[in-house]
């Protein structure tokens, strides 16, 4: 496999940065997550509007343009050959001396999750400790990911797969790798930025298309008993898109099945997709 560094592809298992970068050594870098079908990156533009924002809150310097990064992750594709793939784009500060952040792209071929999976849907722990409501930190993506490390352990150790990340107020931020949705009479909800968590790419897409769907959606706190009381929850990130989430702290969600609202956002989550590959 071909990876982008600074500017130059190189085989894997040479590709190499400075020991002395500030992303190794204090995880002082962000990255981005970012899902190809057909060969075209899926809300490409978004998620380097994300980065770059980022870069300049942390006041990087020598911020590289968003033209540079789209063309280093469009190349980073092509050279693999792959049509559908996991893009990761990761920036740190780079070296005290360099004062160049250090980029590097990598591609793999990914087909997502099985079939079976959204059929049933997921299921999830709740953990309380790992989010804080207005901590700007979780406005970044930050290279530093060992709370939701930790997290996605323990919901694994526990026999599920998502760990639902509360915090000190009590209510849902997110999961230790997905943005949370609830839908109850017929309304979609899910926490409001305040509350502790990343807003996600596909979480903004979900809102749009939601919205144009004609439903009523709001952005507010939720309680985890409002969670587990709801009649339908899913999980939303750039490579699971929207998964069912069908039971949390062993109680079923809606019957235990995915629902109709969650499945017909999928679906238009998949036109959406078809759209953006075939231009």
């Amino acid at each position: 496999m071909e990876v982008y560094v600074n500017g130059e592809f190189m085989d894997e298992c040479k590709a190499s940065v400075s020991a002395l970068d500030r992303g190794l050594l204090l995880g002082e870098g962000l990255f981005e997550t970012m899902r190809a079908y057909s060969g075209v990156i899926f809300m490409l533009d978004r998620h380097l509007e994300r980065i770059v924002a980022g870069m300049k809150t942390l006041e990087f310097k020598n911020v590289p343009s968003h033209e540079v990064l789209s063309r280093a992750c469009r190349s980073t594709l092509a050279s693999n050959g792959f049509d559908d793939a996991r893009i990761r784009l990761t920036i740190t500060r780079g070296t005290v001396m360099a004062k160049q952040p250090t980029v590097v792209v990598t591609a793999e071929r990914y087909h997502g999750y099985k079939t079976e999976l959204y059929a049933s849907g997921m299921s999830a722990i709740t953990l309380h400790g790992f989010r804080t409501s207005g901590s700007p930190l979780h406005l970044l993506k930050s290279t530093s990911y060992l709370p939701s490390l930790i997290a996605r352990e323990k919901a694994l150790a526990e026999g599920c797969h998502e760990a639902l990340l509360v915090n000190e107020n009590g209510d849902v931020a997110e999961g230790s790798f997905t943005n949370v949705f609830a839908i109850e009479a017929g309304t979609l909800f899910t926490p409001p930025i305040e509350d502790g968590l990343l807003p996600g790419i596909a979480r903004e897409c979900v809102l749009e298309m939601a919205t144009n769907a004609g439903l009523k959606v709001l952005q507010e706190s939720v309680s985890v008993p409002r969670l587990q009381s709801a009649q339908e929850v899913f999980l939303t990130n750039s490579l699971l898109e929207i998964m069912p989430l069908t039971r949390v702290d062993l109680i079923d969600i809606g019957g235990g099945k995915p629902g109709e609202i969650t499945l017909d956002l999928r679906e238009r989550y998949h036109e959406r997709i078809s759209a953006n590959s075939s231009t």
